[in-house]
């Protein structure tokens, strides 16, 4: 949690005694399969007596590229224009002492961003209006889109807190208020290959119009508060295909989006894995009870052959072991206690120190080791903690688990592009279980290596210029900015478990269509590349680091000028020149904005406030918080069809209805040495008791070789009576292993019959367990197998 430190100071903060600027925000956004299109508008009005300077922090995606800015006043639309960041300052402070209208838009970090809205006079408006276009995530065969709504208050550490100009602490925490009147409209059309399947948002309800060939989702509130990420899941009925777009930008010249999906068979292997997990006061509440959960599937799902430790952090860092330690039966039981006796109680997130412990570790393992970050990802020194891991990157792969409704997309999605890893991320009302597994899964199994692509002769810059592992069903997306009237065949090459691979895709001249997508985000993709790649601290080529830097920031300017992109080195401008300037100074007025819903254990409701002014008595960042989960609102094709209903379009369907919340774990309140579980309490929240999932009791059972004692607590489970199990004929002169044998496949056949739904959460363990029992040397029943005896017991 961060400190006093780091509270911003409020020079020209609004209080109950002056008017918030910020009106409303309002999204539109189209989702086209693996990307979005996003406008983004602000309205805001001078209610005060004197010109204002609004100044408002916001975050947008990590990966949009912000390809568009005006200013509307009075109905006159002021284009803006790309230019180097301190030359589009000079521009914006020049109009502002000229008494002219001035609006500015600067990139603090890919996912924060300041609107600086200059000499607004009094009782006038103004609307900001900034459009980017942005890579979207798969998350199984479903598309994620996120929009960040508020920027999470981020730790700073020491060297974040001072220093010549605007402290990181400073610009990444603006001034935040419990309460801000101004709220936020979406609405956003999907049109992806195929038909929409399913559409769900695990953080509001919305409403959804489905038709046969796209879908139209909106807040089923009229405004909702700005204190959470807003996500959507789409599903289509299939997997996109491999495929390939090519548009002529603008500039004449012509992208190519690559997407591949590799498939090829892969083995689980032995590693050395490291979880890092963060204890800071920020992940109070209901994200520690995840992580605590989630790691105690992940270590049932470790193998023999692995070696392992979890390391936690705040403001000072907790190693369980001294260095990783092999996995076994006492490695595996002192784990489980220390895990569900977890607590976010370490402090502040200083990250860096931690993962510099582990990374230094790593570096003398024999293995690549597997670094598994679970974090809400607040921290203000993102550049610094990203180099430490691309420093490493030949010796470690860095997978990242982003928590709670706030999660710095940057951060986390940065390490794993920097560890040759990959991110997942979970919001509350969301089982972390099954997304942890579908991470750890990818950290346990080869990944494609050498990965190359091959243009075939044509001239292309290919971004990324290095590609990093590959994982299979996994989707690679890469870019190409070409020459004009080239066709061809461009092919991914790689080294698989079993030897070399390559997939292919043709390139036709004749398919080249206008646009302003994809060129659009193969310039962000390489400005990202060069921001990330270590142009500015380079390890091979000259060692003249400034001149390299130097370098780099000029090819950022060129490309982000060229394609009309904000970045860390280039901002968007706007100027209203006025025929009758103004001669009052402005008076600087900073937008506070809302604390994260869940920061810190607080809770706060989905909708806002309809009041103009700061609500007297708001509290600014500090003080005790609540946390509350929130369901996912569903809606599917299937269910929007009624009766009656034209074929063509589907009726409105709105999800509401009160939040849900997942089902406690037995994890936090089991004992493996004495195989005790005590009673289940209320679960903070629901003001009563709620039992707890078997799966997880079951789980929670299950020793380090993978198979299950035949014991009460497993007969209870399974619902079956233990005296029943243990008086059968089992057949077998070993009677321990035989029992052993017979719980081990009662165990997997009730996660088959009983658990088919939560398949994802047990797939490894359940695999762990069915090699356990194809060598076990026990004999079964004559004419019978364990798994033949386990079904006529409990089917």
């Amino acid at each position: 949690m961060p400190t006093p430190a780091l509270l911003p100071a409020h020079v020209g903060l609004c209080t109950e005694h002056t008017q918030i600027p910020l009106e409303h925000v309002d999204v539109r956004a189209e989702i086209l399969g693996a990307h979005a299109r996003v406008t983004f508008t602000q309205r805001y009005r001078n209610q005060e007596s004197r010109p204002v300077e609004a100044v408002y922090v916001f975050p947008l995606d990590e990966s949009a590229a912000v390809c568009g800015f005006a200013a509307v006043v009075e109905g006159v639309r002021y284009e803006g224009v790309v230019k180097p960041r301190e030359e589009a300052f000079a521009t914006y402070d020049d109009a502002m002492a000229a008494g002219h209208g001035a609006f500015l838009l600067d990139e603090e970090r890919p996912d924060v961003f300041t609107a600086s809205i200059g000499n607004l006079p009094p009782g006038a408006e103004a609307q900001i209006e900034l459009t980017y276009v942005s890579e979207l995530t798969c998350e199984g065969d479903s598309i994620r889109f996120t929009l960040p709504t508020t920027v999470s208050p981020r730790y700073a550490p020491a060297e974040d807190q001072g220093g010549i100009g605007r402290a990181p602490a400073d610009v990444l925490n603006p001034p935040r208020a419990s309460d801000v009147p101004y709220g936020l409209s979406f609405t956003a059309r999907a049109a992806i290959p195929g038909r929409i399947r399913r559409i769900e948002s695990p953080s509001h309800p919305i409403s959804i119009d489905l038709g046969p060939d796209h879908a139209t989702v909106t807040l089923a509130q009229e405004q909702v508060a700005l204190d959470r990420d807003l996500v959507l899941l789409v599903t289509p009925d299939e997997v996109a295909a491999p495929q390939i777009a090519l548009e002529r930008h603008g500039t004449g010249r012509v992208a190519a989006a690559l997407t591949f999906r590799p498939q090829f068979a892969v083995a689980r292997v032995p590693a050395d894995i490291v979880f890092v997990v963060d204890r800071s006061g920020s992940m109070d509440g209901s994200s520690i009870e995840q992580v605590r959960n989630a790691l105690q599937i992940c270590l049932r799902s470790l193998e023999a052959g692995c070696n392992f430790n979890i390391v936690g952090f705040g403001s000072r860092f907790e190693s369980l072991f001294g260095e990783c330690r092999p996995y076994d039966e006492r490695s595996l039981a002192e784990a489980a206690s220390h895990v569900a006796a977890l607590e976010a109680s370490l402090g502040g997130t200083e990250l860096l120190p931690a993962l510099e412990f582990v990374l230094e570790q790593a570096t003398r393992s024999e293995r690549i080791a597997q670094i598994v970050i679970m974090t809400d990802g607040q921290v203000t020194n993102t550049d610094a903690v990203i180099e430490a891991v691309r420093r490493r990157r030949d010796r470690v792969r860095v997978f990242t688990f982003g928590i709670g409704r706030g999660a710095s997309h940057h951060l986390v999605k940065g390490l794993a592009r920097a560890g040759g890893g990959a991110a997942e991320f979970v919001y509350p009302g969301e089982r972390i279980e099954p997304k942890m597994v579908r991470l750890f899964r990818r950290a346990l199994s080869p990944a494609l290596t050498d990965v190359r692509i091959d243009w075939g002769g044509m001239t292309v810059t290919s971004v990324p210029s290095t590609v990093g592992p590959v994982f299979a069903d996994e989707p690679l997306r890469a870019y190409g900015l070409m020459q004009a009237g080239q066709s061809g065949t461009v092919t991914l090459h790689a080294r698989g478990p079993s030897g070399p691979l390559s997939w292919s895709l043709g390139v036709q001249a004749a398919d080249v269509v206008e646009g302003a997508t994809v060129g659009t985000l193969a310039a962000r993709a390489r400005i990202r590349e060069i921001e990330e790649g270590g142009s500015w601290s380079p390890d091979r080529g000259s060692q003249q680091h400034e001149r390299r830097a130097n370098r780099a920031v000029n090819e950022i300017i060129q490309l982000a000028t060229e394609f009309g992109l904000a970045s860390r080195e280039t901002s968007w401008v706007a100027v209203q020149a006025r025929e009758a300037p103004l001669t009052e100074q402005a008076t600087l007025r900073r937008v506070p904005i809302a604390i994260t819903s869940g920061w810190g254990g607080r809770d706060a409701p989905i909708g806002v406030q309809p009041t103009m002014a700061a609500p007297r008595g708001s509290r600014m960042l500090g003080g005790a918080l609540a946390d509350s989960f929130d369901g996912s609102f569903v809606a599917e094709h299937r269910l929007a069809r009624a009766p009656g209903a034209s074929r063509d379009r589907a009726p409105r369907v709105t999800q509401a209805g009160p939040p849900k919340s997942p089902p406690p774990s037995i994890f936090g309140r089991f004992t493996r040495d004495d195989r005790l579980m005590d009673k289940v309490g209320s679960v903070p929240g629901l003001g009563g008791a709620a039992p707890v999932r078997a799966l997880d009791r079951l789980v929670a059972l299950q020793r380090a070789d993978g198979s299950w004692d035949l014991s009460q607590e497993l007969a209870d489970v399974l619902g079956l009576r233990f005296g029943d199990l243990v008086s059968l004929p089992l057949g077998s002169e070993n009677t321990d292993v035989a029992r052993r044998a017979l719980a081990t496949a009662l165990a997997i056949t009730f996660l088959e019959t009983r658990e088919l739904s939560q398949h994802p959460e047990w797939e490894l363990l359940a695999a762990k367990a069915a090699r356990w029992l194809a060598r076990v040397k026990a004999v079964p029943p004559a004419g019978e197998s364990w798994r033949r005896l386990a079904t006529r017991l409990l089917v």
